[in-house]
């Protein structure tokens, strides 16, 4: 049997484009919240952590599940109740707790 010519242009695959992982700016917002918390600024850090996880939150509630990335874990409402309710629990322990004067 003799083989089939071979085709001149094979058809390549297009390349995927993927839109960066929205976990990574969640991720730099809470590394920006535990660098102040370094910097001895407990609560403004508490605060910008809290923030973070909110807009996680905002973010899963908004975009598609293929957009949404890393943040999909479970359904779209258990996913966005638990960001919000970690958000509303950190703020608040960071209102309330007493920190001391540091520096």
């Amino acid at each position: 049997m003799t083989e089939p010519p071979a085709d001149p242009s094979p058809v390549q695959p297009r390349p995927v484009r993927r839109s960066p992982d929205p976990l990574l700016l969640i991720l730099g917002g809470v590394a920006a919240g535990v660098a102040l918390m370094v910097d001895r600024q407990v609560r403004p850090g508490l605060y910008v952590c809290a923030i973070s996880l909110a807009v996680a939150a905002l973010l899963r509630l908004g975009l598609r599940q293929r957009d949404a990335g890393n943040l999909v874990v479970r359904s779209r409402h258990v996913d966005v109740a638990v960001l919000l309710a970690a958000a509303v629990a950190v703020a608040v322990l960071a209102a309330i707790t007493p920190f001391p004067q540091l520096g």
